[in-house]
């Protein structure tokens, strides 16, 4: 019953305090869940770079656990140096968002049989990638993120919520009939996705010591692990069948 006590919706837990080297930082535990990511991102990143494939598919998820660890990283700095950077601080990791999400539905529309529906795929991803930077930018001048810096993520959330939605649910669902079973992870992974969002978006913090940002991180690890199952499947598939 002491946890159940604990919990809060709605609103935020006092954020965490500490001193190191002199310096008063803020939110270890988010600092270590974005390391963890970084570190897990950057892994898979190397695991897929040891495909040895060129096909763009391979070459954009590749680059996607990169800008996607990358992104995270920036992201624990923002947190863990509140005090000193501010909410601009949180502004490389919102933007990189952006450009993580545009790698993956870059990779899904490689792989799209029809020529002329492939070409008008990329031209509507990059068009939306453009509208998410441009859109973000405006909330970041225009909205007094002061107040609340959650409203930072409103457009890069709504942003990965369509792009992923459409490829990983939509595309998965219908590379899994016509390609291989194991893109069934993609789509499968998508569904990971929602509880962190329903976390981070009704703010449901379970404790001091594991609010709204650690449960999040903890459904990104497993959509992470998804990503790799999926591409490690396939890649095996492709080499088993001689397809370069």
């Amino acid at each position: 019953m002491s946890i159940l006590n604990n919990i809060l919706i709605g609103s935020d837990f006092d954020k965490m305090q500490f001193n190191f080297l002199g310096l008063d930082l803020l939110e270890p535990m988010t600092f270590l869940g974005d390391v963890i990511i970084f570190i897990t991102s950057i892994y898979f990143a190397f695991k897929t770079h040891k495909f040895k494939r060129n096909d763009e598919f391979f070459i954009y998820w590749k680059w996607f656990f990169i800008v996607f660890g990358i992104s995270f990283l920036g992201g624990g700095f923002g947190h863990l140096c509140f005090n000193y950077l501010g909410v601009p601080g949180k502004y490389f990791a919102w933007y990189t968002g952006i450009i993580a999400s545009f790698l993956i539905e870059m990779a899904f529309i490689s792989i799209f049989t029809k020529v002329e529906l492939r070409k008008l795929f990329v031209k509507i991803c990059r068009i939306k990638n453009v509208i998410a930077f441009l859109s973000a930018t405006y909330v970041f001048i225009f909205k007094d993120l002061s107040i609340d810096p959650a409203i930072g993520l409103i457009v890069p959330t709504l942003n990965s919520i369509i792009g992923l939605g459409i490829k990983l649910g939509i595309l998965g669902t219908h590379y899994q009939r016509k390609i291989h079973d194991s893109f069934k992870f993609y789509w499968i992974s998508a569904l990971t996705l929602i509880p962190s969002a329903i976390f981070q978006g009704f703010k449901v913090n379970l404790s001091p010591w594991f609010d709204k940002n650690d449960a999040a991180h903890v459904f990104l690890l497993l959509a992470l692990l998804f990503y790799f199952i999926a591409l490690n499947k396939y890649h095996s598939f492709l080499k088993t069948h001689n397809r370069t």
